[in-house]
């Protein structure tokens, strides 16, 4: 009978939606672990939007530097930019990393288009008065990086960043390992949710039922998927665990978020590339052996804004592009005019 009774109480969990309320900001218990990134909330805040619902955010580096709006990876969150601080600091930035609906402290906004999040940008610019900006979209933050460059105001928004970031779906992955292969073009597209439930309870980052420093003896450990070129970042424990604790906040109201986050990359983004502005800076970031978003994501956001951006191709994977070509990714930010 305890078999039953636990199989029943499985099967449950996976077809059922888990949502906590984000009425109140989740606390911190006991003493945060020793890393030299922050893991507290202390630099986040929340923003009531007009319609009711929460945006969470938070703010590293100068609060009088240059504002960059950070759009976090997926899964990710809003304290995924804290390893920016101390360089942010050192090069006059002021990184503003704001959670996405359903993740961290933001409320869910369902039947969302990427296109409707730029406008909650917009009122968190305004709140914060700022009279300039630009944007830095990472991996899973490219589609809505490309959305803020289409329909943020023109006289505000200065530059654009993409660092391996995910284009259109009509580009494809081809290049991709299998699993981002089936994920991003069968997976996500045409999945239920509660298969995205099943698959994030199994996967290190998803695993809430353990402590954040299980979860990070389990994301260390030999991944088959990763490229040799990322394996010095993943000796890095105090990066790691700055990822744990940031996917923690991404699954803070459940998986369904992160769940939706996936299956609007795989969906007409709603414009065009080709309707980016013609005087807006972009700058493009991909490494030549990325296996989750390939290279030609990069090369074919290049070839639709007809040669206008700037495309940097680095002898990197994935996460390399983004760790080890940092500070240069954040001066061509601050520099640019």
């Amino acid at each position: 009978m305890p078999l039953i009774s636990n199989l029943k109480a499985y099967l449950l969990s996976i077809f059922t939606t888990t949502h906590n309320p984000v009425g109140t900001q989740a606390t911190l218990t006991g003493d945060l672990p020793k890393c030299r990134f922050r893991l507290d909330n202390d630099s986040s805040d929340i923003l009531a939007l007009p319609d009711g619902r929460k945006l969470g955010y938070a703010q590293y580096g100068s609060l009088t530097g240059r504002a960059i709006l950070y759009q976090h990876g997926h899964p990710g969150s809003r304290l995924e930019a804290a390893r920016h601080h101390e360089l942010a600091l050192e090069l006059g930035a002021r990184i503003i990393a704001v959670d996405r609906p359903g993740h961290g402290w933001s409320s869910p906004h369902p039947n969302r288009t990427i296109l409707d999040f730029p406008k909650d940008l917009e009122h968190l610019a305004k709140h914060l008065e700022l009279a300039s900006y630009s944007v830095w979209g990472i991996s899973g933050g490219g589609p809505y990086a490309l959305a803020c460059a289409v329909a943020l105001p023109p006289e505000k928004l200065k530059c654009v960043s993409i660092v391996c970031g995910m284009g259109p779906p009509d580009i494809g992955m081809s290049g991709a390992g299998w699993m981002h292969w089936l994920a991003y073009t069968w997976g996500y597209r045409y999945g239920p949710g509660w298969l995205g439930r099943w698959w994030w309870r199994r996967d290190p980052l998803g695993r809430l039922d353990l402590t954040d420093e299980q979860r990070l003896e389990l994301y260390m450990q030999p991944n088959l998927h990763l490229n040799e070129r990322d394996h010095d970042i993943m000796k890095d424990k105090d990066l790691v665990r700055l990822v744990v604790r940031s996917s923690r906040e991404s699954f803070a109201q459940g998986y369904d978020g992160v769940w939706q986050d996936g299956k609007l990359m795989c969906k007409d983004f709603g414009f065009r590339i080709q309707d980016i502005r013609l005087d807006l800076p972009v700058q493009l970031w991909y490494g030549k052996y990325d296996t989750y978003v390939p290279l030609n994501h990069g090369e074919q956001i290049a070839a639709r804004l007809g040669g206008r951006a700037q495309l940097r191709v680095e002898d990197e994977a994935h996460a390399g592009i983004s760790v080890h070509w940092n500070k240069e990714i954040l001066e061509a930010l601050v520099s640019c005019k």
